[in-house]
């Protein structure tokens, strides 16, 4: 057997794709490691897919998880790896000591394998419906989702782009999307691990950007507001989908009435307290979210709804159903009535989304 080629007799290319994340400079490839041209970082690739996420360290168990996808690729569907991603989240439960989440996460695991297909659908059409709205363009040539997870928008959003980029700290997450947009036949999709404050395009060359239920997960949200206006063109569109601090629902993460009405330095108290968890959520209200966004990022135009697909069809979501049980009947005759009485409408748009979503133009 031949030894193989030593990577340093490889001549270097330009990968005219992509940048340095940290100094936004031009990248080189030698193999399947790109190195920047100016600050020398090095980024390789992990479990096939490119990595340019810095100072990021995955747990563990989510490296193993993401490398036991990739070692029994051939042998597992879509299906499967949701399956084992949540029979690792019960494993973990019993380890912890938290037998009880394991009925949350039944009930999850049951919901998404019979939705997967269709539950990115209505988020499409609501971002369409919005670029429409402040005369954007969509279908576009590049789209990237930040925060992609595991595929849902990114199965929609292919139709809406000539090239479609997909990207999220998480390995395991992004080889499920994977597996989803291959069984899917979609074959205009990229993925690629990167963070969201330190996105590895080029400036002004980005059309458009998804980034669904991800941005109060950042530990600075405004840093990457930045960065998405960095790589944005003029005349592109930013679609951010985000949960509503002063929602009378319960909180979307956790599943608590009124965590968002309490001061930030509690809500990580209660959350360790009532679901002996972590908490690194940010929840913004509507008119804080504007505001934070106004201050990152130069707006030409905008719009902001607080219920996009209406009161009744808002009570028709499996969120909405889920979190509130053997009260959804009377919670949905409310709304059907709210709609009729002066005035409750334009109360109840404010206070029971879950989600507040906004586009705002570069």
């Amino acid at each position: 057997m031949e030894p193989s080629k030593p990577v340093e007799n490889l001549a270097p290319t330009s990968t005219a794709g992509f940048v340095c994340p940290h100094c936004k400079h031009e990248l080189f490839s030698v193999g399947e490691v790109f190195t920047c041209s100016v600050c020398r970082r090095s980024f390789g690739h992990f479990v096939g897919l490119p990595d340019f996420r810095l100072g990021f360290s995955e747990s563990d168990n989510a490296k193993a998880l993401a490398k036991e996808f990739h070692a029994s690729w051939s042998k597992l569907s879509y299906a499967d790896m949701v399956r084992l991603r949540f029979n690792n989240l019960r494993e973990r439960g019993r380890q912890s000591g938290r037998d009880h989440s394991t009925t949350v996460w039944d009930a999850d695991e049951e919901a998404h394998l019979a939705s997967y297909r269709t539950r990115g659908a209505a988020h499409v059409q609501i971002l369409e419906h919005m670029v429409e709205r402040v005369g954007g363009k969509a279908p576009c040539r590049f789209l990237a989702d930040i925060g992609c997870g595991w595929g849902r928008d990114l199965l929609h959003l292919s139709r809406l782009a000539d090239s479609v980029i997909g990207v999220d700290v998480s390995a395991f997450s992004l080889l499920i999307a994977k597996k989803l947009l291959e069984e899917e036949g979609t074959t205009n999709v990229r993925l690629v691990l990167a963070q969201g404050e330190h996105l590895p395009f080029p400036s002004g060359s980005v059309d458009a950007m998804n980034c669904s239920a991800t941005i109060e997960h950042f530990p600075n949200p405004e840093e990457f507001l930045q960065e998405a206006s960095r790589c944005l063109m003029s005349g592109g569109w930013l679609f951010l989908y985000y949960p509503n601090r002063f929602s009378l629902l319960p909180e979307t993460h956790t599943g608590i009435f009124g965590l968002g009405w309490l001061p930030r330095r509690w809500q990580e108290v209660v959350v360790a307290k009532l679901k002996h968890g972590t908490w690194d959520t940010t929840l913004f209200s509507r008119r804080g979210f504007v505001r934070t966004t106004r201050g990152r990022f130069p707006i030409a135009g905008k719009w902001v709804t607080g219920m996009p697909p209406g009161l009744e069809d808002f009570a028709e979501t499996s969120k909405f159903v889920s979190m509130l049980g053997r009260w959804y009947a009377l919670a949905k005759a409310g709304f059907i009535i709210a709609r009729h009485l002066p005035g409750c409408e334009r109360l109840l748009s404010v206070f029971a989304p879950v989600h507040f979503a906004i586009l705002v133009r570069q």
